[in-house]
């Protein structure tokens, strides 16, 4: 929610050139009073221990008080979560048993809501840190606080002003021209109250030295911010049920819009290496260079700044999103060089790899780790060098099932070209590698691998725990991990420092939300090696 310069544009910078608010209305006004008397509140209560300084306050006074306003004007925003959160899960909110007597009402502010945007908040600012949702029933001063400020939006209820300009703002005409669409995806991304917090986070985060620089910057640099923003806007996802900002706002219009699966199927913006092939008055007929993949790029969102285009000779690079009638967009970065100064080769070689061939490689994967497991998901090593053995024995068998003309001088040269001598670890280090056939291979360090029960594991310690919580929050370890671990009760857990024996039960009942929490855009694994750095190892 934007607010005036009362309370100093509290989210930061402003980096849309649209929103869907008029300062100094009256609606404004109202709300900005409201959001006063919540900081107030907040200010007094525990809460603020959680915060590190006043804008976090603040962003939680204005997260709280645009809940109201979303509730108030018919915006759907927050009722759109509790109703996925119901589709997924058979329950409205997370964490918090909601029975007939709590009297939860999809239309009016709800207590059990605003509990769970305290979680919400509190959990997004500090992501490493497993922020207990029940800590509201054991903090008397939070939990008056968040009954003051129930008390106060119900009194308020009857008068509060609609907002009629957002709720108006939110809708979608069909066959709306590209300009107008992605308004609707930069106001959910960027400054919607459930995403704001988080956007804001990623920029302190990615770009704290330009948001902190008001001197000139350079074309590349803005350009490299501009390509950041849109990688935000159409690839992150957000923590609540990892979904990105076109999804969301498809389930906010609703399943019988005519522009639903249209706006639910915008594509992730991706990168690539391009031939121009054909140049016509609405657009160009591009070709990827490794797969030969050919496709139409508008010409609408596209500039090429003037430059000289020559057919089958002028490479692109570009970012590009997918739109509708299989149409791109150019989103991002853009670079224009030629065929006869291209070197370096197409660094989005995979970009339109066929299914079959992933599956083939998958496959192939599987059967070369089961010739060193005898089936089984893990393979325990010592350190870097029984790790960088298995990767060269292991690479030479995958390229051979793959390729079987290969060559030993091809093979060798292959493996020159990705291994990786910069290991993070101690060469004693106990190291486990776990099969994901959605990722690859993981590489798992000591402080959890000493956890796992696994009869084939030698490091296994019956004396070592890992904290459940830490299993949650460390977000480089894959689901499909964390979750085999659970299935198969193969992870030695506990809840370091608690008093609140609900706790455990209450993580593992809501274990795949939260994984979907800390995760975000790594909840869907795609194929690649990792190496897990276990933060908490020691």
């Amino acid at each position: 929610m934007k607010y005036s310069n009362q309370t100093n544009r509290i989210f930061g910078k402003d980096w849309l050139q649209y929103h869907p608010y008029d300062k100094n209305t009256l609606v404004d006004s109202y709300y900005i009073e409201l959001c006063n008397k919540v900081l107030k509140i907040v200010r007094q209560s525990e809460i603020v221990d959680y915060f590190d300084y006043e804008k976090k306050e603040k962003n939680l006074a204005c997260i709280l008080v645009s809940y109201f306003e979303d509730v108030i004007s018919e915006t759907r925003l927050f009722s759109t979560f509790t109703r996925l959160h119901e589709e997924m899960y058979g329950k409205l909110l997370p964490f918090y048993e909601i029975s007939d007597d709590d009297e939860y009402y999809n239309d009016e502010i709800n207590l059990h809501d605003l509990y769970f945007l305290v979680w919400y908040t509190v959990s997004v600012v500090h992501e490493s840190f497993f922020f207990d949702p029940y800590f509201v029933y054991d903090h008397q001063s939070v939990n008056d606080a968040i009954a003051k400020i129930y008390d106060l939006f119900d009194s308020e209820f009857e008068k509060a002003p609609q907002n009629e300009k957002m709720r108006d703002f939110l809708q979608l005409s069909a066959n709306s021209d590209i300009l107008t669409v992605n308004k609707k995806l930069s106001f959910i991304a960027y400054d919607s109250f459930l995403w704001k917090i988080v956007f804001d986070k990623f920029f302190d985060e990615v770009l704290n030295d330009y948001k902190n620089n008001d001197s000139v910057v350079s074309e590349e640099l803005e350009m490299n911010i501009y390509d950041q923003q849109v990688s935000f806007l159409f690839n992150y996802c957000s923590p609540l049920l990892a979904m990105r900002a076109n999804e969301y706002y498809a389930e906010v219009l609703g399943k019988e819009h005519s522009e639903y699966q249209f706006i639910k199927n915008i594509s992730k913006k991706i990168t690539g290496c391009f031939l121009l092939c054909k140049i016509e008055n609405d657009g160009y007929l591009i070709e990827h260079l490794t797969s030969k993949k050919q496709i139409w790029l508008s010409k609408e969102y596209s500039s090429f700044d003037n430059k000289e285009l020559v057919e089958n000779f002028t490479i692109l690079a570009l970012s590009l999103v997918q739109w509708k009638n299989d149409i791109w967009l150019c989103q991002g970065e853009c670079f224009i060089n030629d065929i006869e100064n291209m070197k370096g080769g197409d660094f989005s070689e995979r970009l339109f790899e066929d299914e079959n061939k992933k599956l083939q490689k998958t496959v192939a994967m599987e059967k070369v780790f089961a010739e060193f497991t005898n089936g089984n998901y893990f393979l325990y090593l010592r350190g870097h060098s029984e790790l960088e053995d298995f990767n060269i024995k292991s690479f030479r068998l995958y390229q051979k099932d793959l390729t079987p003309e290969i060559t030993d001088a091809e093979l060798d040269e292959k493996y020159n070209e990705i291994k990786n001598n910069d290991f993070p670890f101690d060469n004693d280090e106990a190291l486990a590698v776990f099969l994901n056939s959605n990722s690859e291979l993981e590489v798992i360090r000591e402080g959890i691998v000493s956890c796992i029960s696994d009869k084939n594991n030698p490091f296994y310690d019956a004396d070592k725990k890992l904290d459940l919580r830490n299993l949650i929050t460390i977000n480089t370890l894959r689901k499909e991990f964390v979750n085999y671990l659970i299935e198969n009760n193969l992870i030695n857990v506990t809840i370091e420092n608690s008093n609140n024996t609900k706790l455990f039960n209450v993580i593992m009942d809501n274990l795949d939300f939260l994984l979907r929490f800390n995760r975000r855009s790594l909840y869907f694994s795609k194929q690649e090696l990792t190496n897990v750095d276990d933060k908490n190892k020691n």
